[in-house]
């Protein structure tokens, strides 16, 4: 049986790394209901140091386009995108659908970057997305509304740029 929906959340690229103060978790963390690993200074800098290119920050302008691109790949894919906000540093999504929720999360990176790449003069830029993401699988109402709240109202203080898109 298939989970009524996914909590999916993806980072741009460079701006949530392994020691960051934003918490992180490692391999041996990743269980649901692990806590966040506390910050280690040194290993922040060893993945800063391996960064390809510069993090990405979305500008508003850059929220609009990737928001929109979600939405045309939920329509286009037959998905119900039931909450997604895009934020500065990472989206968060509650979205149903017929198919994995690491599809929907290559779908949903795919569909920006193309997006992002045609509207943008920054069209040099080779990474706007950090290689992984999370999926969380919503198995029933009261945990997908819950996933709703979550991405809509849970980010602590919203941002004055923030774009979100409640549909049902």
């Amino acid at each position: 049986m298939p989970a009524l929906a996914y909590l999916l959340t993806f980072s741009a690229y460079g701006t949530h790394l392994p020691g960051s103060e934003k918490g992180w978790i490692d391999a041996q963390h990743v269980a649901y209901g692990s806590p966040l690993l506390p910050v280690n200074g040194s290993r922040k800098a060893y993945w800063e140091a391996h960064l390809k290119e510069s993090s990405w920050i979305l500008d508003s302008e850059s929220r609009r386009i990737t928001l929109e691109a979600l939405i045309s790949a939920c329509g286009h894919r037959g998905w119900s995108a039931q909450a997604l906000h895009v934020w500065s540093t990472h989206i968060h999504a509650v979205v149903g659908g017929e198919t994995t929720p690491e599809r929907m999360l290559s779908d949903f990176r795919a569909y920006a970057t193309r997006a992002l790449r045609s509207c943008r003069a920054d069209g040099q830029r080779r990474r706007y997305w950090a290689h992984h993401g999370s999926t969380r699988y919503l198995w029933n109402e009261l945990s997908v509304r819950a996933g709703i709240d979550y991405v809509l109202n849970g980010q602590g203080e919203k941002l004055a740029a923030r774009v979100a898109c409640h549909l049902f």
